[in-house]
């Protein structure tokens, strides 16, 4: 009966950690995803629903810009305020769609990355949908519980193994 209790304490601590990781999301940007700008802009902010953290000597949050032909405008100044990233553009003439990529690290210790375009002057413009993340360390439960039953198995066979022992 004790060994039941503990692989039913075992599965209820690996399902329940999957609902406790939740990954920061980009709520709002400037300028907005989708949009189409005149003048061009000096600065992208970012804000997400979780304050931002460095990690280490390594930078870990960067935002980089990119014009229609792949060049970078964006600036290595990148300015976090609690869960807001800016970073600085350098002039631009190049018309057409620009894309924002971010890699974020949140308080959770994740890093989550995603992109978004935004479009330099009405000559050229791109249909956007809405901004896209993909957590970079996101397992499915399946992973969790394949894991517990080979770590429950692993402990079944070691008592086995050990009464077997002992009874010679």
């Amino acid at each position: 009966m004790p060994i039941a209790a503990l692989l039913a304490l075992i599965i209820a601590a690996f399902s329940t950690s999957q609902g406790a990781s939740a990954h920061t999301r980009l709520i709002s940007s400037t300028p907005k995803a989708g949009v189409t700008l005149n003048s061009w802009p000096t600065q992208v902010k970012l804000e997400f629903d979780q304050a931002l953290v460095d990690i280490g000597q390594e930078k870990s949050n960067f935002v980089v810009v990119n014009n229609s032909v792949g060049d970078q405008v964006s600036q290595d100044d990148e300015v976090i305020s609690e869960n807001v990233i800016s970073v600085s553009l350098t002039p631009n003439e190049v018309k057409g769609p620009v894309l924002v990529f971010y890699r974020v690290v949140s308080s959770d210790g994740h890093p989550v990355e995603g992109e978004f375009v935004f479009n330099f002057s009405a000559e050229q413009s791109v249909e956007v949908g809405s901004t896209k993340q993909e957590p970079t360390t996101d397992f499915p439960l399946t992973i969790y519980i394949a894991s517990a039953a080979f770590i429950v198995s692993g402990i079944f066979f070691a008592i086995f193994s050990y009464r077997r022992r002992n009874l010679r």
